[in-house]
């Protein structure tokens, strides 16, 4: 530290703490404490032992044991902070591809999770200063305060809660004006002294002297006129204090949550009553509001639990509830064992005893403590209680959603799956009703070929001119297809269609089915797609660049099918909180949520990489490190002939280009690694480890077929490129895999146990194998409810959330597959966009449909739901003429 702060700090603590010689100690510790406070540099060391509780869960079943982990992780936290401290966000993953040796053994999630840490640490620097200059100035000549305060020193400098914070600082703020102590201040000025002095004896040592200069007396005669008072003075130093707040929080595990159905009525809260001049519509439509809320709150007209038992979902349910006024919340707690909790507390932290000697001293503070609680206290511990679980539940959800948008964006490719032919077509159908059905050919590139527009509503004739439409693009698929094989007829493939799960869609369906029927020449393959932000999409400046001469809901249909064929190149050009993905999305931060799902989307382009000539802006503004505006101007740069062009772009550092460049990819150019997982900074040691290993970058053939990155070939590679480069093991081995992957298996989507999962081949549960789609005859909830249950339909998974998931299966809402309907299957393994075989085995009153698991026959949820089903004799429900081929998995 700079010789000229040491000297302003000497001066301080001598005046903090006088001439005193028996303050060296107090005066040193003031010094540390302002010296940490001016200190540029942070104790990662500190922060790494306070947080590593946080992360010393093992993350894998191969993780070393508990204790093991735990030590194991705290190194690992206090290497990879300072490698976060610069740039908590865009660099993460970079850490996490290319700093695996520094990282280890914390998981990918665990860095995201320790960037949230270190972000919040330094928003809160502020307040975390202001604290310690207060902890130093009340450390005046008391060493016992100075004890006391070390502990609380340390909370202060490695906490990331502002509730704690806040509660730490609640002693040394001054009252507000208008507060009952302010105006004892006013009337009452000695007796503020008196209970001050009070007070401040528990921090004394004077007694062990024998000495005690404190004038009780005078303090008995004025409890005698102002004993009120004095009550709500010293009730407010206890509610202030970080040991008596400590004690009543570690109580939570006994308080319990009470809900009950509210007699206010629903309706949003800060609603007011309708206007007269609004009339009977208004109050229509409030009891229609309040009827629906009350619906959706049903659960919890009569709940009690534990608030540690609560689940995430179940506390952002009932928070809507109550901000909707529907229900009512209130806390149980044993008032009695927290409050000698308290008083124990209280004692615990004490060093004088002399108060045991004055009776009237301890009814004061009895007193005191029950005013604390009752007055303060108890509204404050049981407010931040909930505060803490639905801020838990948020986190939760928020989280749910970035695990549902990572899983659809990195969603194998169909377009690879199914061949990657830019001579073949698909059509895409976005379904309407009176606006028509929207209908686009598209290449299997992506290239849009056609777009028009079905219209079939009405009478005979036009139902039968939109079937005829329908039919010629059918058809027109099928010869861009037969064209691009090289044959003149129908070679036996179906004709893809990709369709829109919207309002529509099983009209669409019909529409099809009507059209295949009477042509025999015409078998489809539907492939259902989630239409959720094409809408959104449309209507944006890029759409309309791409699409001048098009309304956006004639576009709507080409988002769609460029979904199926690349789900990650499409659906980044769509604000992830319009797919769909999350629970309780709109109770949520709408900042923290975009930032959450805008990094879930960075690091799913970068995980699979980007070429830099050929790719979309929207999906080049989506590279680590690159700003909206720093990818503008490499996408005016194109064509780039190596990585290193990029240094050329104005604005584009050396910093920026070390987390961004790996991501990038240049085709064709100079350097064949630039085409690579590898980073430029490990150029030399990847040709190396190509010679050493005889791999060819061009030809997976050189990677034996059973070689794996980590077998003893490479791992005696990894050994001798350590020396010979002086990195480390595990950066040699990471440079190998990196090698291994691009020569192998150049997009991460389509490798093994990536992507889309699919269920166990080895079994039949939840298989969409074998399955079929619902008859169209079923066409809404009171018809599905008619015929229950439904066995061996195929659904599509839309959502997955803490207690089920969300199964497109037909119909326009989705049913519920809960988890308790899962049997073996783990809830984790479904994706997004993944095809299962469901049960339909209910329908509510209100038209909520649960499901089960396809092979598990659970019986039908509603007993009095008849038994008929429409199933032919191996229990399908088919389509007719529209194909039942498996799916995309």
């Amino acid at each position: 530290m700079p010789c000229h702060h040491h000297n302003n700090i000497t001066r301080i603590t001598s005046a903090v703490c006088g001439d005193n010689t028996n303050s060296n100690s107090v005066m040193r510790y003031t010094a540390l404490l302002l010296n940490s406070m001016a200190s540029t540099t942070t104790n990662w060391n500190k922060l790494s032992r306070a947080w590593v509780n946080d992360f010393a869960v093992p993350s894998t079943s191969k993780s070393p044991s508990p204790q093991l982990s735990k030590s194991s992780l705290q190194t690992a936290i206090q290497r990879t902070l300072p490698l976060l401290n610069e740039d908590p966000i865009t660099s993460v993953p970079f850490i996490c591809r290319y700093r695996t040796d520094v990282i280890h053994p914390l998981s990918t999630k665990q860095v995201f999770q320790l960037s949230d840490y270190i972000q919040k640490y330094q928003s809160l620097s502020t307040l975390r200063n202001k604290i310690l200059q207060c902890l130093a100035s009340s450390s005046n000549n008391n060493q016992r305060l100075q004890q006391n305060n070390e502990t609380t020193v340390l909370r202060v400098e490695t906490s990331i809660s502002k509730s704690e914070l806040d509660d730490i600082y609640a002693p040394f703020k001054p009252p507000a004006k208008g507060t009952l102590e302010e105006r004892i201040k006013t009337e009452c000025p000695e007796l503020v002294v008196q209970i001050d002095g009070l007070w401040s004896r528990r921090n004394n040592n004077n007694d062990d002297d024998g000495v005690d200069d404190y004038d009780y007396q005078q303090l008995k005669k004025m409890l005698k006129i102002h004993h009120d008072k004095a009550v709500i003075l010293l009730a407010n130093r206890i509610a202030g204090d970080a040991n008596v707040i400590d004690a009543i929080m570690d109580q939570r595990k006994y308080c319990r949550v009470q809900v009950k159905q509210s007699t206010g009525g629903g309706g949003s809260r800060g609603s007011a009553k309708a206007s007269s001049t609004k009339g009977k519509s208004a109050s229509r439509k409030s009891a229609s509001s309040a009827a629906t809320t009350t619906t959706s709150t049903s659960t919890y007209h009569d709940y009690n639990n534990k608030i540690s038992n609560i689940q995430d979902h179940q506390v952002l349910a009932i928070r809507r509830g109550v901000d909707q006024k529907a229900l009512k919340l209130t806390f149980e707690l044993n008032d009695d064992h927290v409050k000698r909790t308290a008083l124990q507390a209280l004692h615990a932290s004490s060093n004088n005893n002399t108060n045991k000697n004055h009776s009237f001293v301890n009814k004061l503070y009895r007193d005191a403590l029950e005013d604390a609680w009752t007055r303060l206290l108890r509204k404050r511990c049981t407010s931040r209680l909930w505060k803490e679980k639905c801020q838990h539940a948020e986190l939760r959800a928020i989280e749910v959603f970035c695990e549902n948008l990572n899983k659809a964006l990195l969603a194998p490719p169909a377009a690879e799956m199914i061949g990657g032919d830019s001579n073949k077509a698909l059509l895409a159908l976005d379904p309407g009703f009176k606006a028509g059905i929207k209908a686009a050919i598209l290449s299997f590139e992506g290239k849009t070929l056609v777009l028009e527009t079905i219209q079939f509503l009405g009478g005979a004739t036009e139902r039968e001119e939109g079937k005829r439409k329908l039919s010629s693009l059918l058809e027109r698929v099928q010869q861009i297809n037969n064209n691009g094989s090289g044959g003149s007829s129908n070679d036996g493939n179906d004709i893809c269609v990709v369709l829109g799960n919207g309002h529509g869609t099983r009209e669409a369906r019909q529409l099809l089915q009507d059209v295949t029927s009477q042509n025999s020449d015409l078998t489809v393959d539907i492939h259902l797609v989630s239409e959720a932000g094409a809408s959104v999409w449309s209507v944006t400046e890029a759409a309309s660049d791409e699409f001048p001469k098009e309304t956006p809901a004639s576009i709507a249909a080409v988002s769609i099918g460029r979904r199926y064929l690349n789900p990650l190149a499409e659906l980044v050009k769509v604000p992830p909180k319009s797919l769909g993905l999350g629970m309780y999305q709109h109770d949520l931060s709408e900042k923290v949520l975009d930032d959450k799902l805008t990094l879930t989307s960075i690091d799913c382009v970068a995980e699979v990489g980007v070429d830099v000539n050929s790719c979309s802006l929207a999906i080049l503004q989506k590279v680590p490190s690159l700003t909206k505006t720093l990818a503008q101007k490499v996408f005016n740069a194109r064509p780039l002939k190596s990585r290193k062009d990029l240094l050329r772009v104005k604005g584009l550092g050396d910093k920026t280009y070390e987390n961004a460049a790996a991501f990038i990819r240049v085709a064709g150019g100079s350097e064949p690694l630039d085409n690579t997982m590898v980073h430029p900074e490990s150029y030399d040691l990847a040709r190396w480890l190509l010679k050493e290993l005889q791999w060819k970058l061009n030809d997976a053939t050189s990677v034996e077929k059973n070689c794996d990155s980590k077998d003893e070939l490479c791992t005696a590679a990894a050994k001798k490129a350590s020396k010979k480069f002086t990195v480390s093991e595990d950066r040699a081995h990471s440079v190998i895999e990196h090698l291994f992957f691009s020569i192998t298996s150049p997009d991460p989507r389509t490798r093994k146990n990536c992507g889309v999962a699919s269920t166990s081949s080895s079994s039949d549960i939840g298989s969409a194998a074998g399955c079929a789609t619902l008859s169209s005859s079923i066409s809404t909830a009171d018809k599905l409810r008619e015929f229950l249950p439904h066995r061996n339909i195929i659904g599509t998974v839309r959502n997955v959330v803490d207690f089920g998931a969300f199964i497109d299966f037909g119909l326009e809402n989705d049913g519920l597959l809960h988890r308790s309907k899962l049997g073996p299957v783990n809830l984790g393994s479904l994706l997004v966009g993944q095809d299962i075989g469901v049960d339909i085995l209910g329908v509510s009153k209100d038209n909520k449909i649960s499901l089960g698991l396809a092979g598990l026959n659970f019986p039908v949820d509603d007993a009095d739901a008849k038994k008929r089903s429409l199933s032919s004799a191996n229990g399908k429900i088919g389509d007719g003429p529209v194909s039942k081929k498996k799916r995309r998995k």
